[in-house]
Parts: C-alpha cells; sequence; structure tokens
C-alpha cells in the first residue's frame, strides 16, 4: 500500500456505500406491488444506487492517483487500473464495468430507464459493493 493513500477518505466514502446499501435493502425487502405503487421508491433506489456508484468510482480514483499517478478518463478505466494493480479481481472488475454503464445509464439517458429493471438489480447487485470494500480494504491494510 502507498502511504499517500488517504484512509480517512476511503473510510469515508465506504460509509457512505454501506449507509445507502442498508436504505437500498430497506427499500427493496418491500413486495413489488408495494414498491411500484409508490414511485418515490424508486427515485430514491436510483439516487442512492448512484451515491454507492459514485462513491465506488471516488475511492478507485484516489487510489489510481496515489498508487500509479494517473487519472483515468473513465470508470472503466478506472477499475481496468485497480486490476492491473491486483487490488481488485476480474469477476469484480468486470461487475463494476456494467455497474459503470448502468451509472451512465442512470445518469445521461434517465427517462429511458426501465423501473423494472431497477428493482431487480438493486437486489441482485449489492453483494458487489461488499467485495469491492472488502478487496479495497484488503490493499489498504484496513476493514472498511
Amino acid at each position: 500500500m502507498s502511504s499517500n493513500i488517504n484512509v480517512e477518505l476511503v473510510r469515508h466514502r465506504a460509509r457512505e456505500i454501506r449507509e445507502s446499501q442498508g436504505k437500498i435493502r430497506s427499500y427493496t425487502a418491500q413486495p413489488d406491488a408495494d414498491f411500484f405503487a409508490d414511485e418515490r421508491n424508486l427515485y430514491t433506489v436510483m439516487h442512492l444506487l448512484l451515491i454507492c456508484i459514485e462513491a465506488v468510482a471516488g475511492i478507485c480514483n484516489h487510489l489510481l492517483a496515489k498508487t500509479a499517478r494517473e487519472a483515468p478518463a473513465s470508470y472503466a478505466e478506472c477499475f481496468e487500473g485497480l486490476r492491473e494493480l491486483n487490488i481488485l479481481d476480474e469477476p469484480l472488475q468486470n461487475h463494476l464495468i456494467q455497474m459503470a454503464r448502468f451509472r451512465n445509464i442512470l445518469v445521461h439517458h434517465y427517462r429511458q430507464v426501465e423501473p423494472e429493471r431497477v428493482l431487480p438489480y438493486a437486489r441482485e447487485n449489492l453483494d458487489d459493493f461488499d467485495n469491492y470494500l472488502r478487496q479495497v480494504g484488503q490493499f489498504v491494510g484496513r476493514q472498511l
């Protein structure tokens, strides 16, 4: 691990992820009909997913800046960089690249988001955040 890494910054972003994950789990625990009965549930989960993904990217950018001294041009490049440094395993790198694509749809094409895809996505992909924090935590030598 590079001594230049700001572990407190990484921990702060990890807390953002964990707090948002907890809220997402609460919303997505509802039966589908209840979840979709109030559109605020959908928009809240979309926003919480964005918070998580942005925090993941923030950690990624910080680690690359402090270890590889590079600034990736995209989230995909960032995750590829962490893979090259053996911080992430390949399956997680691929999941995170897919997550970045999902984020781009939420941010840039939000009117095209298919609501019926958001709920299963949120239910099925939260473990990727846990895996990310575990692998990054191993690298920085701290539990996140």
